[in-house]
């Protein structure tokens, strides 16, 4: 560096190094957070799905062994509280009511079934009812639970 008397300072090729350095860090760094932040909303959906999951029994219980037609008011209205507010997906995979997806029906083997699903980060699960094998098989890197067995393709 070249010195005017008087005068300090960086060059500017010093301040294209730093830059550089801060550049390669942040292209470290931005990767791996969002990677995180994607895994701290699965490990989310995922608590969520099973506090669902324990409501959705709970409602079966106190009436009458039916499950309820839908998540959002049947949980949230019931007497006694099942539980008391909607929970949100991080996904928004049921777009109107902005909470996880929510499937039930009758398989004349099986019986009752439900299954609560998030589409997941990629947008990209959507689960059915395997009437064959008495189960919901799904694929894709969202979140399945249910009262039949799950199974990821």
């Amino acid at each position: 560096m070249v010195a005017i008397q008087g005068k300090k300072g960086f060059s500017l090729v010093e301040l294209v190094i730093v830059m550089a350095v801060i550049a390669l860090i942040m292209s470290i760094a931005i990767p791996n957070f969002r990677s995180m932040q994607q895994e701290g909303s699965l490990t989310k959906a995922e608590g969520d799905l099973d506090t669902l999951k324990i409501a959705i029994s709970s409602y079966w219980r106190g009436n009458a062994q039916a499950y309820p037609a839908n998540i959002h008011t049947a949980l949230t209205g019931a007497t006694p509280s099942v539980i008391t507010k909607v929970l949100t997906d991080p996904w928004v995979t049921d777009a109107t009511n902005v909470t996880y997806g929510y499937t039930k029906g009758t398989d004349a083997t099986f019986g009752d079934y439900f299954f609560l699903y998030t589409k997941g980060p990629k947008a990209d699960t959507a689960p059915a009812w395997d009437a064959t094998n008495q189960r919901v098989n799904y694929t894709g890197t969202g979140r399945v639970v249910s009262n039949a067995p799950v199974l990821k393709n």
